[in-house]
């Protein structure tokens, strides 16, 4: 069964900065709907194929674009003024709003990559949702690495983002890695939030927090050899929705069968049989 069509559109917010959002329609009538909150810099067009093997199984799903991300990008990068917490409140949050208005009977599932999965407890009517999904959603907090890597992501976070974001008035992410470039209140803000020993915690005040508010089922997952997102980061994470019905996954390769997922594997159209089948079977539970 394919999925029976995308639909593009671009939906208003309250920060008058539209963002624009897929919908992948499942061919089957179903109450099922589930929202994917992309990592840092990273467009809505990389979860396609997975979104696209969620619509074949039932589900109507939703991508998006952070403002000043992809298609979300309406005015030069230099001229958006959001952060990281907005596009919690603001982006993630207008769209869960949009879902619920559409559908209002919905089953939702909300799924976080990486930084996606932080905000979702920075979004208020997350609380609303029927599971949350994490994959690899981490603290970014340096001391969480080990040995090279811990210095290596301390230099980045205080000296890399801050220098270069105010040279080009925004973080040029295209020329370090594979993100996005990224609003100049977003790299800061992100680079503070790194820099803190409670990642956003020690940032974000306290009447802006729904981790705890959320209470329905919630897997986390991670993988042996992600960079980005060290076990022990994932962890820590994951404790912050403590009132949810926790299932925490931590996969080794070789229980996999895989040789290679990092960071970024977890979409991978090649990893569907062992990733996404097992993703799946969650979201179903």
């Amino acid at each position: 069964m394919r999925y029976c069509r995308v639909e593009k559109r671009l939906i208003e917010t309250p920060s008058n900065q539209p963002i624009c959002i897929t919908k992948y329609k499942s061919a089957s009538a179903s109450f099922n709907y589930v929202i994917i909150a992309p990592a840092t810099g990273v467009k809505q067009a990389f979860y396609a194929h997975f979104a696209e093997f969620l619509s074949e199984q039932g589900y109507t799903v939703y991508t998006f674009d952070y403002q000043g991300i992809g298609e979300s990008k309406t005015v030069p990068l230099g001229k958006f003024d959001t952060t990281a917490l907005n596009w919690a409140q603001n982006d993630l949050e207008s769209v869960i709003q949009y879902v619920l208005r559409e559908k209002p009977d919905s089953k939702l599932t909300i799924i976080g990559h990486s930084i996606g999965g932080q905000l979702i407890g920075l979004a208020p009517s997350s609380k609303l949702a029927s599971k949350v999904l994490l994959i690899a959603a981490q603290s970014g907090y340096w001391k969480f690495w080990d040995g090279m890597s811990k210095y290596k992501m301390l230099g980045t976070w205080s000296i890399l983002f801050p220098i270069l974001t105010k040279i080009f008035g925004y973080f040029p992410g295209k020329k370090f890695s594979r993100m996005e470039d990224l609003p100049k209140g977003v790299a800061l803000e992100w680079s503070k939030w790194c820099l803190s020993p409670n990642y956003l915690f020690d940032h974000v005040e306290k009447e802006n927090l729904f981790h705890e508010q959320i209470t329905c089922p919630l897997y986390s997952y991670s993988v042996e050899d992600d960079d980005y997102a060290p076990k022990a980061a994932v962890d820590w994470m994951t404790s912050k929705y403590h009132n949810a019905q926790v299932n925490r996954k931590h996969w080794k390769l070789g229980d996999l069968g895989v040789k290679k997922v990092g960071h970024f594997g977890f979409f991978s159209k090649k990893n569907a049989e062992v990733i996404w089948s097992r993703i799946l079977r969650d979201t179903n539970a």
